[in-house]
């Protein structure tokens, strides 16, 4: 038996006790009687014995005192109401008795010192657990008080949730963190208190409540971690100092998955309006795992969270095709850490040099290859238009071929919804892509398909890093057209749907992906804004015009194709007509002589001939 033991053991009987005592004393109103201190001290050793077995069996001693909970109290509770039933059975029965046997006088115990008793019992042992879990909580404090320098901060959230982080806050001072107020989205809770703190429920008040406290921060709780919550939570923030934070889901951090103390600042996908991606991991198991897979494009933004994604499925060999070595670098360096019984194999190589593709095929033999390499800069292709042919076009042909010449089972080009009625070379350039991958449906065993999204949050080249440098840089944002719109994912949503979208692929068909609703830019541009604590005022959006080849709104899909929904809530299938093979491979090699033209209107009149649904671009 442990030191601790003993001594919550010598609590407990102490408690009881002068629970007991306690009890005779207020109902004899504190007057001493021989009479009742002698059936007292009769009673006394059977109580102490009875309610202490009682807790015991119940499971009442044996919880952690500075842990002490509500599921503690109620075991308490119950053990000491049961124990009280043996004494009321033999108040009944002396009292039934003791007409003809006086002697058992001494054997009834008054109901009301049992009913005290209970009641006192019950604070006794209650109060003791209490006492010792806040001496526990002042002592943990106090430890981390001397080293720890806590910043205050608002806690925004409700319920159990709001409680629970709160409680994980006060203990752990070395998050740095000291909550001086609550605000809750229930009207209810205005001006209560919880654990002492205040609670306010009008979140416009944020910034009054900051500035009385004295906060700096803003903490959110998962739960409210809605678009809409934070929203509004950083316009109530706009135009002050205050920093929001948002507090991990308490299901990871029970998990291991992260730690209280790993608040993370709000991102733009934050506020994206997107329902969580609902995968089929035992198909796309069945189409990944123990299989070789070739990503190209590897190291780039797509290219690199699909080889992380297909990792997670236990191929047995990831080839990761890329031109940039120090893509390459990061990418291979990356995987090598967490590859388990996976191959990762590095190839340096550029997708339009067919012999090199030839030899890494016959070398690598890949059955599944998605194919995310491609030049994607819309006006850097307006000024180098044959580059477009060469690598989207040319180096789509190259690699498709190799995958049926070396019998792979299917092939998965990501392509994008700006080769929906194109206006750009870019975006031409990946719709002669996708009608090449379809003619190719027919040819071989090899399954091909396309997957056709929008923009993607945060990838190389996209809006959102660009205006992430204009804010820290002071601004001004430039914003090409008020009314420009497009649709956005996020990197790993993407390309979770391309692994989803490449299980479904039969022949020759397009999957387009649930973008969800668009966005305008500026939106985005003042979210950046409020991200980064600052308004318009002290950085300004300014619109400088549509560039080469941009259009005001993106589509995906074009009015002759028929989109019919899948087994995928977010991934549609376009039914279109087929593609003669030889035409469009005739056709290209007219385009390749425009390759290495630097002439933009040359290279679209010939783009035009392939893709007469090329449109003029936006001015």
């Amino acid at each position: 038996m442990t030191r601790n033991t003993i001594l919550r053991f010598c609590a407990d009987i102490i408690c009881i006790i002068l629970a007991f005592v306690t009890a005779f004393l207020v109902r004899l109103d504190f007057a001493f009687d021989m009479n009742w201190f002698q059936r007292m001290l009769l009673h006394l050793p059977f109580v102490v014995v009875i309610e202490w077995l009682a807790m015991k069996q119940f499971g009442a001693t044996r919880g952690a005192w500075r842990f002490v909970s509500i599921a503690d109290v109620k075991r308490i509770i119950l053990a000491l109401l049961i124990a009280q039933i043996p004494f009321c059975i033999e108040r009944v029965i002396c009292g039934a008795l003791v007409g003809d046997h006086p002697g058992l006088q001494y054997g009834i115990l008054p109901w009301g010192v049992i009913c005290i008793n209970f009641c006192f019992a019950v604070l006794a042992c209650i109060g003791a657990r209490t006492l010792r879990r806040m001496k526990y909580e002042t002592k943990l404090r106090q430890s981390n008080a001397d080293t720890a320098v806590l910043e205050k901060a608002i806690l925004i959230g409700s319920g159990t949730t709001a409680k629970q982080v709160l409680d994980s806050i006060r203990l752990n001072p070395q998050i740095g963190l000291e909550i001086v107020a609550v605000i809750s989205d229930q009207a209810a809770d205005e001006g209560r208190q919880i654990a002492g703190i205040p609670i306010y429920s009008d979140l416009q008040k944020l910034p009054d409540i900051a500035k009385t406290n004295q906060a700096t921060q803003a903490i959110i709780t998962q739960n409210e971690a809605n678009p809409e919550n934070l929203s509004a939570i950083l316009d109530a923030c706009a135009g002050s100092t205050i920093k929001t934070r948002v507090v991990p889901c308490m299901n990871d951090i029970l998990s291991g998955a992260f730690n209280i103390g790993q608040l993370r600042e709000i991102c733009v996908e934050d506020l994206l309006h997107r329902d969580p991606i609902q995968l089929d991991k035992a198909e796309i198991s069945k189409f990944l795992h123990g299989r070789r897979i070739l990503v190209s494009g590897a190291g780039g933004s797509i290219g690199s969270e699909i080889c992380r994604q297909v990792l997670a499925f236990e191929p047995s060999e990831l080839v990761l095709l890329e031109r940039c070595e120090l893509f390459l670098y990061e990418i291979e360096r990356e995987l090598r850490d967490k590859c388990g019984n996976t191959k990762i194999v590095p190839r340096l190589a550029d997708i339009c040099d067919e012999s090199r593709m030839n030899e890494i095929f016959e070398e690598c033999t890949p059955e599944v290859i998605f194919h995310a390499a491609a030049y994607k800069h819309v006006p850097m292709l307006e000024y180098n238009p044959g580059e477009a042919i060469r690598n989207n076009v040319e180096g789509t042909m190259t690699i498709a071929n190799c995958a049926v010449s070396h019998h792979s089972d299917a092939f998965v080009m990501i392509s994008t919804d700006k080769a929906v009625n194109p206006t750009s070379v870019m975006g031409t350039s990946k719709r002669i892509a996708e009608l090449y991958i379809q003619g190719m449906s027919n040819l071989g065993k090899t399954r091909f398909c396309a997957v056709r999204f929008g923009n993607v949050l945060g990838s190389t080249g996209s809006v959102l890093p660009l205006f992430k440098s204009q804010i820290s840089s002071g601004g001004p944002i430039t914003v090409t057209h008020p009314d420009m719109v497009r649709y956005f994912m996020t990197i790993p949503e993407a390309s979770q749907l391309v692994m989803q979208a490449g299980t479904m692929g039969q022949n020759g068909e397009i999957f387009v992906l649930d973008m969800g609703k668009p966005v305008k830019i500026v939106d985005l541009a003042r979210d950046l804004i409020k991200l980064s604590g600052k308004t318009e005022q002290d950085i300004p959006i300014v619109f400088s015009g549509t560039r080469p080849g941009e259009k005001l709104f993106e589509e995906l899909g074009f009015d002759a194709e028929k989109m019919d929904r899948t087994g995928h809530p977010k991934i549609y299938v376009g039914k279109l007509k087929s593609v003669d093979l030889d035409a469009i491979t005739a056709a290209i090699e007219k385009l390749k002589p425009f390759r290495d033209s630097q002439d933009n209107a040359a290279v679209r009149a010939a783009m035009h001939e392939i893709v007469p649904e090329m449109m003029k671009p936006a001015t």
